[in-house]
């Protein structure tokens, strides 16, 4: 995924561009963006072969937007082949994306992420720190947003990272869907709350999913194979039989 900015006056355009990077074709993407509170989707109906790509346009409202760079969050999903769930919705490649956008001012960032890489069964945290790039104090709004399948809880946190050192926040996430035994990416989005320039920094979290805990699961593939031995026993033995009695 790439883009870039086509204007920023009277409205923020911005052209997302999508690449399948991948050996199957795609049937169709959908694109949807947020931005300064304004949800925006658009959808590549044509698909994309292996090696292709396709664009579409996104346009926010940006009069009043604090100047400096803000983070333009995406979401891009598409069906993949499979049998559909029980309301007929086949199954979905989701995945989240982002692009940086400058309105009047381009700052560097003033924080730098890293998350533990997190496990959860149902629900658990995912642990984020913070720390200044520049020496400085911050006050700094971080949120996380997932793809489908995972659910954050609540709006984020509002933390204030010291000078030196680091400062720690505990996302709260939900399993809503994902397959167990799977791995997702969870965007990190940290933003400034210190004034004029904005200055956003942005980071992606991996997040797996625990496998199934029960031992049934587990115990299904040696028990096949242990039910297959003793029915082909069962009919060994009983051609033995029918033999001796000819």
């Amino acid at each position: 995924m790439s883009g870039e900015v086509l204007a920023t006056a009277p409205r923020l355009v911005v052209q997302v561009r999508v690449a399948n990077h991948g050996d199957a074709a795609v049937a169709g993407v959908d694109v949807t963006g947020e931005l300064l509170d304004q949800r925006r989707e658009a959808r590549l109906a044509a698909g994309m072969a292996p090696g292709s790509s396709g664009a579409v346009v996104l346009e926010f409202d940006v009069a009043g937007a604090a100047p400096g760079v803000h983070a333009l969050t995406l979401l891009l999903e598409h069906a993949l082949p499979g049998t559909p769930d029980a309301a007929g919705n086949p199954p979905l490649a989701s995945q989240r994306a982002w692009l940086l956008v400058a309105l009047g001012a381009n700052p560097g960032p003033a924080v730098r992420l890293e998350a533990k890489p997190a496990r959860i069964d149902v629900r658990g945290p995912l642990e984020v720190s913070l720390a200044s790039v520049d020496g400085a104090p911050h006050r700094v709004h971080l949120r996380a947003l997932a793809a489908r399948g995972l659910r954050v809880d609540g709006e984020g946190a509002l933390l204030t990272v010291p000078a030196s050192g680091v400062a720690t926040a505990r996302l709260p996430l939900t399993r809503a869907g994902a397959p167990r035994g799977t791995r997702h990416g969870v965007l990190l989005v940290a933003e400034t709350r210190d004034g004029p320039p904005l200055r956003t920094s942005v980071a992606v979290a991996s997040v797996e999913v625990a496998p199934d805990p029960s031992l049934l699961p587990r115990l299904r593939g040696p028990l096949l194979v242990v039910a297959l031995l003793l029915l082909a026993w069962a009919l060994a033995a009983e051609a033995w039989r029918a033999r001796r009695k000819a």
